[in-house]
């Protein structure tokens, strides 16, 4: 249970460190977001997948899937949620907690983890909602194990809602999924950066980018795209997005979900595989290609890529 303990604090340690220095921080904030709420309607009981919560978030129906029904709104709280996690106060989550909700005599013997979990624990008892496992990256955060909240590690276990005491054999499990949950996201994380690297370059190897890198920002932060989405977004015909998006998957930054000519559906390069639409690659990892070397022109194409992504960045906050 020690160990267990350390890695864990580790793990999230080490995300906490990269999201802070990444270049790629918001448009990851949001899928962990998706993440993360995924994982808390599937412990409050609702049979739903991964990729349906990314579905829903970029607004796409993906062909295949089971059609959600309308008459229940699963996604309530997530508006909520994602304001609260962008807040900048950091009393706001513990401030909305039930009185009954505080740190017993003894937690101070415990570590910083454990009192952090038995926050949730205790808020569960208390609650009947989503909200308790929509609040460990508060509580994480509050006890001093990330600097901000991390919305992948939303989480928990249906025993610490159903068992007045929980013993070692429920907390091992416990602790084990979150140490998964943020390995996974620093994981994540890595293809994301490497996905802007990706179309860095493919940007650098096209003759006439033209639309391209409006497309690879847009991908960045919105990993499921339709040509009708991409048409409203950058104000081009469908018949313009479709051809731009196939040069996106030309160029390796999507792989298109659908075989058909109407109603079109792509996943950005680096959730294929783990949404299964792309097989994992065999053997020995492909070494990324090296950086193109740095001149003006090329400081002045990665310049004007970084303030595309922040403008669709800013886009699809007011939309």
């Amino acid at each position: 249970m020690v160990t267990a303990i350390a890695s864990c604090s580790a793990a999230i340690a080490r995300l906490d460190a990269r999201i802070s220095a990444s270049s790629v921080g918001s448009a990851w904030s949001l899928r962990a977001a998706w993440t993360g709420f995924a994982e808390a309607l599937q412990l409050q009981g609702v049979e739903i997948d991964e990729i349906d919560v990314f579905s829903w978030g970029c607004g796409l129906n993906i062909p295949g899937r089971a059609i959600r029904a309308t008459h229940l709104d699963e996604f309530a709280e997530f508006d909520g949620w994602r304001q609260a996690l962008l807040s900048s106060d950091p009393l706001e989550w513990r401030d909305a907690l039930p009185p009954s909700v505080f740190d017993q005599p003894e937690a101070a013997e415990h570590p910083p983890l454990i009192r952090a979990i038995d926050r949730v624990r205790q808020y569960s008892r208390q609650l009947g909602t989503i909200a308790p496992w929509l609040g460990l990256p508060f509580s994480l955060r509050d006890q001093g194990l990330s600097h901000v909240p991390l919305p992948c590690l939303c989480g928990g276990a249906k025993a610490m809602r159903l068992k007045p005491r929980l013993s070692d054999t429920d907390w091992l499990p416990i602790v084990r999924a979150l140490q998964r949950a943020a390995a996974d996201g620093t994981e994540r994380l890595d293809q994301l950066e490497r996905l802007y690297r990706d179309a860095q370059r493919a940007i650098v190897s096209e003759y006439r980018p033209g639309a391209l890198p409006s497309l690879a920002a847009l991908t960045i932060h919105r990993p499921l795209l339709s040509p009708q989405f991409v048409s409203e977004a950058l104000g081009l015909t469908i018949a313009g997005a479709s051809k731009l998006l196939e040069r996106g998957v030309g160029s390796g930054l999507l792989v298109e979900v659908t075989r058909r000519r109407s109603w079109r559906v792509f996943v950005a390069g680096d959730l294929a595989v783990t949404f299964g639409y792309a097989s994992p690659q065999r053997g020995r990892p492909r070494l990324e290609p090296p950086p193109p070397p740095v001149d003006r022109s090329l400081r002045q194409v990665f310049d004007s890529f970084d303030e595309q992504m922040a403008e669709i960045d800013r886009l699809l906050a007011r939309s």
